[in-house]
């Protein structure tokens, strides 16, 4: 429409964008405010104008963008970006197996993430990508080591012995349910869904209540994340080109000590537990490379360093009525924080769609990557990099005389220090530690440089993920649709440790181990959709169909030993033993068949229900038990429809929304669970067969009853609006072990401490709410607007049911699961502090009083004290005992709270965002910590220095007694539970982009440069390296009940990132 003015006239020439593609937007109105006058842009965006003399401002508007007004200006072309209304009407949420929602007519609880903010940030994975963005989704990093695991917690932890990972679905196919694909125990953790680019991703959406999770059944207890990746678009073929690079650090590394205080305080443990000794343990000047200057290495700085990384995407997009298509190839090159960790990955991705006729499309999603992850060990293992830095004496060089690693003949590093003899004689340590006397444990040490270097501990990964599909549209309304997917998933390891270093390597002489393991899962779906408008109010979207997913595991694993030569490091270079060099595998199969159905009603846009159901069987489970019925239901009632509602003339929507449904969770259990499972085993010298696991034909699914209250509301034009849900989850027939007679020659499970079977025995619950709160903050005529994103959640648990052997335990003896209790409060020994007149540790017992540690002189074993006596009624007393004296101390490892904030602030082609992301009310167990103030001869934390010295001193830190561990971290207590809550400034982005014009002349239609920086800050009381943390994984009963202790957990990572996105 073009209304000309009669009056002078002045020219105004421009071209309105997308903010977020770039690309020109035809039909736009261009309107000139106290005017007649207005003009529509062209298919590509552009706009020529004929303006009034007092026209002053111009008003941009079209429908699924925010409106926006400019100065009219006639100097130079006008360039305008607008920004997607995501509040708008119109915005679809994918609902699963075909299915798609407009946003308004959701009755149950989903989130969404766009592309946008997943692309702008460098993650590893895309789950990571969720962290503090999505209201009730707990997202933990497990460390900061390149490919690692990531722990993802849906309003709050939902099994004790089962996994609580949710289940992701890529392009409506379910993905293998491996959280942590680790073929090896002391291997690489590796995270599968690191194999899916988030440059490839269009949108992810949670959901969370049964009403939009119970179409998946038997698998959605712990929730279902649907990944939608991105497909051609119509138009002329576009190409993008992104390019990213930068470097990542590690953060908040501890204070260890440095030479000097090392050695004093090491002497000190000496002379502490042996007054009578005629020598230093660690003598005062230490030159062992013979350069005549005293040794000091910071083994911090020889292990960690600043990688450096970059990544290279590609993509090609394009389409008409006929079809369409999307490409994309990627290589990402990552060196991590530590040395010669590095990742490389290439991966890949078409997305093709046919449409022949009108009334059929055929489409295939495929995506390929390769992986090759240069790996070190880290957390728990001694030979890791980060355990061996800290351990590593810093009086004693990285490298020898000769420039070699400084090696003692066994394969490791000592103190430094010459023969050191004991008041009776005895020799304690000669020349570096080679000989020992086990009265003082005194231990060899790691070299964590040489165990970087000499070691390899390598992972290679190859990923086919895809589906292919078509869809037959025989009337109005009514569509039917095929689909068969695939997961394919090789992994394969490889380790050689060298016959220099202590470990394995000088074990067995040189030790190469390759392992192999082969994933399939196999989907087909086939289900017809119907939707109708019955007059003029009444809306139905039905869908049914059938399922059917197949998947088998297969693996094997090979080692040689006796590989002297270094030059040599493959399986085939050593020599066979059966008791040097084992080797095996495993194989296993499992399969689901199941029937669904959901039915979408709304009328007037005013009454929405929806209900689905879901019939499931598992070859997981007995024959008496191997189906479940799963349903859902949802009501939603837009009150502000209503004509009652009109005098709040501030209110633009609200919607009231109600949900119940029923749930189930198979994954993390065996996939024989239900049968009797034999194995070899061996007495004296006598090979045989042995029970590994008793059948139980009754067992059945976790399940999971649903209930969600909430609203969605908008206000003042949209400028406020979100989303409030009130959650409960009763949880019950959780898989738990239960004892069985010695008799049935069960097995020992050691999460109840003594033979038994699998049974359906425990419940449990999760409450809370969430919020999420949208807003524009400010907007004004020159351009300049910033708005706000926030969400909150509230989580707490409570076990209800367990079984008669009492509580559920974990590989911490603090972490366990009892009725009456959170999933992962601590049941502890109460910390009493350190006595002031001698030093000695103390803590309180069940009944209060104070038992006190006296360390032990020489071989002379410890005394316990009972406030100060060392017997009660003519008896000795007792050592303190976490099973006996331990007392549930109502605090909880699990974060109580958690959620995020989002700011972006944007002018004309600036933008900036900053995100913060805060989680707290938990404690977590710095495991670390207790370690580093060990009482053998290995490096400290410097918290060691506030150790008691002196009658009358007040410090928390014991007299340090070299041997004799009890002394000053054994025992696990409240000493080392600290608060974890924290604030982090995740990201902080600012990006350009640049005018069309400029980015003209070099070819582009879009150019937009940018830079940023990932976990920036971060403020906390935790004196950890990282309060996000979570050393027990993501899968397994220690994911659950030991979640957030802190076992020397590589420290997270801060990344700098710059990078240019461009399209042609």
């Amino acid at each position: 429409m073009v209304h000309q003015a009669n009056a002078q006239t002045r020219s105004i020439a421009g071209r309105v964008t997308d903010r977020v593609t770039g690309e020109g937007i035809p039909g736009v109105t261009v309107v000139a405010l106290g005017t007649t006058t207005g003009v529509s842009t062209g298919a590509d965006g552009s706009f020529t104008l004929e303006l009034p003399a007092n026209a002053k401002t111009l008003r941009f508007s079209s429908v699924g963008y925010e409106t926006l007004e400019r100065p009219a200006s006639t100097d130079g072309k006008l360039i305008v970006a607008l920004s997607p209304d995501t509040k708008q009407i119109g915005e679809v949420v994918v609902t699963g197996y075909g299915g798609s929602q407009d946003i308004k007519d959701i009755t149950g609880s989903y989130a969404k993430v766009d592309q946008s903010k997943l692309t702008s940030q460098p993650v590893q994975s895309a789950d990571q990508a969720l962290a503090g963005r999505i209201a009730g989704v707990q997202i933990t990093n497990t460390s900061g080591t390149l490919g690692d695991a990531v722990t993802v917690r849906i309003r709050g932890i939902n099994s004790i012995n089962g996994s609580s990972q949710p289940l992701f679905v890529v392009d409506g196919v379910p993905m293998t349910e491996f959280g942590n694909f680790n073929i090896l125990t002391d291997g690489l953790r590796y995270n599968p869904l690191a194999d899916i680019n988030p440059n490839d991703i269009e949108s992810m959406t949670v959901l969370k209540d049964a009403s939009a999770a119970a179409i998946y059944g038997s698998r959605a207890t712990n929730g279902v994340v649907l990944i939608t990746t991105k497909r051609g678009k119509n138009g002329t073929a576009k190409l993008s080109v992104n390019a990213s690079t930068g470097f990542m650090e590690a953060t908040r590394l501890p204070k260890l000590l440095n030479a000097s205080e090392f050695r004093d305080i090491t002497n000190e443990k000496f002379f502490n537990a042996n007054p009578n000794a005629t020598a230093p343990i660690i003598p005062e000047f230490n030159d062992v490379n013979g350069d005549g200057v005293p040794d000091e290495t910071d083994w911090l700085k020889e292990v960690y360093h600043r990688g450096v990384m970059q990544d290279y995407q590609l993509a090609l997009t394009s389409g008409n009525d006929r079809g369409s298509y999307y490409a994309s190839i990627g290589y990402s090159d990552l060196n991590g924080s530590i040395k010669n960790n590095r990742l490389r990955r290439a991966n890949g991705r078409l997305n093709f769609e046919l449409t022949p006729k009108t009334w059929v499309k055929a489409g295939i999603n495929m995506g390929f990557s390769h992986a090759y992850n240069q790996g070190v060990l880290t957390d728990k293992y001694l030979a890791g990099a980060t355990v061996a830095a800290y351990n590593a004496p810093p009086n004693v060089p990285a490298y020898g005389p000769d420039g070699y690693y400084y090696l003692s003949e066994a394969g490791d590093i000592g103190t430094g220090n010459g023969p050191i003899y004991d008041s009776s004689g005895i020799l304690v340590n000669n020349n570096g530690g080679n000989t020992y006397n086990n009265t003082w444990l005194i231990n060899r040490f790691f070299h964590p440089v040489a165990n970087l270097d000499l070691q390899r501990n390598e992972n290679t990964q190859r990923r086919l993920l895809g589906n292919t599909y078509i869809t037959f549209t025989p009337a109005k309304g009514l569509s039917l649709t095929t689909k068969f997917g695939l997961d394919y998933l090789n992994n394969s390891e490889y380790q050689y440790s060298s016959p220099e270093i202590s470990g394995l390597g000088r074990s067995y002489d040189g030790l190469v181990q390759r392992f192999r393991a082969d994933n399939t899962l196999t989907t087909w779906q086939s289900y017809a959709s119907y939707n109708h408008l019955f007059g003029e109010n009444h809306n139905l979207d039905a869908t049914v169909g059938y399922e059917q997913n197949i998947e088998s595991y297969g693996s094997q694993f090979g080692s040689a030993a006796f590989i002297t030569d270094p030059k040599f490091k493959d399986i085939f270079d050593g020599l066979f033993d059966p008791l040097q060099s084992p080797q095996g595998g495993s194989q296993d199969v499992t399969a689901w068949q199941s029937v669904f159905g959901r039915a979408n009603y709304s009328f007037s846009d005013k009454y929405y229900a929806t209900f689905t159901a879901r019939y499931d069987g598992s070859s997981r489970f007995g024959a008496n038990a191997q189906y479940g019925f799963f349903p859902g239901a949802s009501v939603g009632w837009r009150i502000s429809r209503e004509g009652f509602m009109s005098r709040f003339t501030f209110l633009d929507d609200l919607k009231l929304r109600a949900s119940y449904g029923i749930v189930g969770n198979s994954a993390g259990i065996s996939s024989y669970a239900s049968r009797i499972l034999i194995g070899q085993g061996q007495y004296a010298n006598f090979a045989g067969l042995n029970i590994n696991q008793l059948n139980n034909p009754k067992l059945r699914w976790e399940t999971g009853g649903k209930l969600d209250l909430g609203f969605d509301f908008a206000v003042l034009k949209d400028r406020i609006s979100g989303t409030v849900d009130f959650f409960s989850n009763d949880i019950n027939n959780l898989l738990l072990g239960a004892s069985a007679v010695h008799s049935t020659g069960a097995p020992f499970i050691p999460s109840i401490g003594s033979p038994g079977v699998i049974r359906n025995v425990g419940k449990m619950w999760n409450r809370g709410v969430e919020v999420t709160v949208n807003t524009t903050n400010l907007e004004l005529a020159n351009g300049f607007k910033w708005t706000s994103s926030l969400n909150y959640s509230y989580v707490k648990n409570r076990v209800t049911e367990l079984t008669t052997d009492g509580d559920v335990l974990s590989s911490y003896a603090f972490a366990r699961a009892s009725v009456g209790h959170s999933i992962t409060e601590y049941k502890i020994l109460r910390w009493a502090g350190v006595n002031p007149q001698n030093g000695n540790p103390m803590w309180y017992d069940k009944d209060n009083n104070i038992r006190e540690y006296q360390p032990g002189v020489g071989p002379t074993k410890g005394l316990w004290l009972q406030n100060g006596e060392t017997s009660v009624n003519g008896q000795p007393v007792d050592p303190i005992d976490l099973d006996k004296d331990g007392v549930w101390i109502g605090k909880q490892r699990f974060p109580k709270w958690f959620g995020g904030v989002d700011n972006t602030f944007s002018y004309k082609g600036l933008q900036l965002e900053v995100f913060l992301q805060y989680s707290g009310g938990n404690y977590l167990y710095n495991l670390t910590r207790g370690s580093m103030l060990t009482n053998y001869i290995s490096n400290n934390f410097a918290e060691i220095k506030d150790r008691w010295t002196t009658p009358g001193q007040v410090t928390d830190v014991p007299k340090p007694y070299i041997g004799d561990n009890t002394a000053n971290n054994q025992k696990l207590s409240t000493r080392f539970v600290e608060k974890g809550d924290f604030l982090r400034v995740r990201q902080l982005r600012l990006a350009y982009l640049l005018p069309t014009p400029v980015s003209q002349k070099f070819g582009s239609s879009r150019a937009n440069v940018f830079v940023m920086v990932q976990n920036a800050f971060v403020f906390t009381k935790y004196s950890g390296t990282d309060p996000e943390v979570n050393s027990s994984g993501n899968e397994g009963t220690d994911s659950n009940l030991a979640y957030g202790v802190d076992n020397r957990a590589n420290p997270q990572v801060r990344t700098y990132t710059a990078g240019i996105n461009l399209d042609f």
